[in-house]
């Protein structure tokens, strides 16, 4: 793929490794894939689905995702680097003449020499295997700040590219400054006197001749001049140089061109060339696991059905919700999102039986006979692993030993031994199913499409789970808040025989929100209500009467008594010339006041009208009856089971549980209470189901 469609890639990939989110969801992934494979067909190449992908996947993402956008815009190379790497080093070159003394060449201390000596060793460190350091490492992550997840990505996957990018500038840079050196060299020979000379406190004429005799020999031989004689040109204290620089200049730059120049250039273009085609066909790790998990189109060495051979002697056996039996053809039980399948076959029919027919041997004098076929060979190519169904009292095949395949062993009896799994209980529900899953993992621990096979069954598990919890809660929310209403007989508050009728009409629609209930999962679940849960009423759940305070009654009470008082008080305030005056409007005015206090208090309780609804015990009752119904039904765990687990993750939640009950509102319809109550269930359910899981 080219740079920008890797670009594409690895954006993709940082926003989908880890969790979803908002932006980028499950159900996105699953549509990108999707549109992916209508894009380029079921036999494209990975590269091929990768790139449509990214792109079908972006045309979503980049609307939603600014950060995305950004990064995606911000280019880590621009062509236009190497221009002004070569126009700085260019200058640089120029200008360094200004260094040394004006008019003067110092045969013994020119930038040039600092220039072929630092070159030298580049070209020492490029031979070795150093770590790219410094500068050339910075070059290589200039540009890829931003969005820190696809950096990371991007740093470490375009890391050979950008490493020759930043080669390309330092080749080119390096290049440019011999090339500047030499321009200015000659630029002043041409307007100015330049003169030649040198001085040493340490060497003599005779070493200073064979050091530049050496060093300018290969200049020499392709300029053709010869490397003038040293001894006229050394200079005394305070002295100045009087020979012509000429042909030192002519050497110098020869010895540049031919030591920096030449190779710089050369190594500029490799590096630029490499750049180009790594630009053009960007390598991926393909092979990796994200990108295998994607779609089967990712990896088409390894087949998309991982095949178990089906070795059951039972008419049928439930097995991930499908009821099988002999298997005539393979049947595939389980599929992920990303095309993987968990697939059963049956065995040849040569291999039906207990036995394997023995082969003869062949005796050594008649080897020119054709070999026998070996009738196993083509299983251990067709299948990866064999699920056995053994019975009491029948042995396992002998012939399966000689196969050589992975073996997990389904036992049709009440405890079978570790690591046997119980075939009963595969009938019974979700749990079983996990732990054949686990049970393979453990038999093929290296096989990747076990993981996502597993991690697809997990997915429909949840959702599953998610189902059954709102359920329950918007069962639980309803009997919480039912209410049978209760007539009162004026001030004497509700008739007992009032009552009495309410209570049976609660429970008995307690009993058909029950029967309904579990009709309701029945159906949410594919499956019929057991017949034990039929009609059975829930244990300890009692109807309790929430009378209402009379308004009339308190307002009669509190008149007689406020205006006893009242009279009383006026009475003997006035020496009794209040005639029952002060009575009469005391006995009014508490009256007021009685039935106001009485109406304040029906409403705090709810209880404008006496009815009977249950209590915190009774719908403790009901809420442990529902968890061990969904228990028993969806997740297929014994009813004693059930309770034993549920006993203390409900205690666990018991005073939450009973600060929503106080709380709860009079509505049945409120989704602030049936979300609260799913938080709320969903906790004890899980962890019933994890200590199940785990035994």
């Amino acid at each position: 793929m080219t740079e920008d469609e890797a670009r594409q890639v690895l954006l993709l990939q940082s926003r989908e490794t880890g969790a979803p989110t908002p932006l980028w969801s499950a159900e996105d992934r699953a549509w990108a894939t999707r549109q992916a494979v209508a894009t380029v067909g079921s036999d494209a190449t990975p590269e091929r689905f990768v790139v449509a992908r990214a792109v079908v996947a972006l045309q979503r993402l980049l609307p939603r995702d600014k950060d995305a956008q950004r990064w995606l815009a911000r280019r880590g190379w621009h062509g236009a680097w190497v221009w002004l790497a070569a126009v700085v080093g260019l200058a640089a070159g120029v200008l360094a003449d200004q260094l040394g003394a004006p008019q003067r060449v110092n045969l013994l201390a020119p930038a040039v020499w600092a220039v072929v000596g630092w070159n030298l060793l580049v070209y020492v460190g490029l031979l070795l295997p150093l770590p790219k350091l410094g500068l050339r490492a910075a070059l290589a992550r200039l540009g890829l700040g931003g969005d820190e997840g696809v950096s990371a990505l991007w740093q470490r996957h375009a890391a050979p590219l950008m490493g020759q990018r930043a080669a390309l500038v330092l080749h080119a840079a390096a290049a440019a400054l011999a090339l500047g050196l030499m321009a200015g060299l000659y630029l002043r020979g041409l307007v100015l006197d330049y003169r030649a000379g040198w001085q040493s406190t340490f060497l003599d004429a005779p070493q200073v001749q064979g050091a530049l005799s050496l060093l300018l020999a290969p200049a020499s031989f392709v300029t053709g001049i010869a490397v003038p004689d040293v001894l006229p040109l050394r200079l005394g204290p305070g002295g100045d140089a009087t020979a012509s620089a000429a042909p030192w200049i002519h050497l110098y730059a020869a010895t540049l061109g031919l030591f920096v120049l030449l190779p710089r250039g050369l190594l500029a273009w490799r590096a630029g060339r490499a750049a180009r085609r790594r630009a053009r066909r960007f390598r991926l790790p393909l092979s990796a696991a994200y990108f295998e998990a994607l779609h089967p189109l990712m990896r088409p060495g390894l087949p998309r059905a991982l095949r178990l051979l089906w070795l059951s002697p039972l008419p049928a056996v439930t097995l991930f919700g499908q009821l099988l039996g002999p298997l005539d053809a393979p049947c595939t039980v389980l599929r992920s999102d990303e095309g993987d399948e968990l697939e059963l076959g049956p065995p040849p029919p040569a291999l039906a039986g207990p036995m394997l027919p023995r082969v003869e041997a062949v005796p050594w004098w008649v080897f020119w006979r054709a070999p026998t076929v070996d009738p196993l060979a083509g299983l251990r190519e067709r299948f990866d692993a064999v699920l056995l169904v053994t019975t009491p009292g029948v042995a396992r095949p002998a012939w399966l030993a000689s196969l050589g395949l992975p073996l997990v062993v389904l036992a049709d009896g009440p405890s079978p031994e570790p690591p046997q799994l119980p075939l009963h209980a595969l009938a019974d529900g979700w749990l079983p199913d996990g732990r054949l899953l686990r049970a393979l993992q453990a038999a093929l621990p290296d096989d990747p499409r076990l993981p996502r096979l597993a991690a697809a069954w997990t997915a429909r598990q949840q959702a599953r789970f998610d189902a059954v919890v709102a359920e329950l809660a918007d069962t639980l929310a309803r009997l919480a808040c039912r209410r049978e209403p209760v007539a009162d007989d004026g001030l004497l508050g509700p008739r007992a025989v009032a009552a009495d009728a309410a209570r049976r009409a609660l429970l008995a629609g307690l009993d058909a929100e029950w029967r309904a209930h579990g009709e309701r999962l029945a159906a949410q679940l594919g499956m019929a209500a057991p017949a034990a849960f039929e009609g059975q009423a829930v244990p300890g759940a009692a109807a309790a009467l929430k009378a209402r305070v009379g308004e009339g009654r308190a307002a009669m009470v509190g008149g007689v008594l406020s205006g006893a008082l009242a009279g009383l008080k006026a009475d003997i305030a006035t020496g009794g010339m209040t005639l029952g005056a002060g009575a009469l409007a005391g006995g009014v005015i508490g009256a007021i006041g009685a039935a106001g206090a009485a109406r304040g208090i029906n409403a705090a309780r709810g209880t404008e009208r006496s009815h009977v609804a249950f209590d915190e015990a009774a719908l403790a009752a009901i809420t442990q009856a529902l968890l061990e119904r969904a228990l028993v039904m969806a997740f297929g765990r014994p009813p004693d089971a059930a309770a034993r687990c549920l006993e203390p993750a409900l205690v666990a939640a018991q005073g939450a549980l009973a600060t929503l009950w106080r709380t709860r509102p009079r509505r049945a319809d409120d989704s602030a209470d049936v979300d609260a109550l799913a938080r709320l269930l969903r906790r004890p359910l899980a962890e019933a189901l994890r200590q199940a899981l785990a035994a």
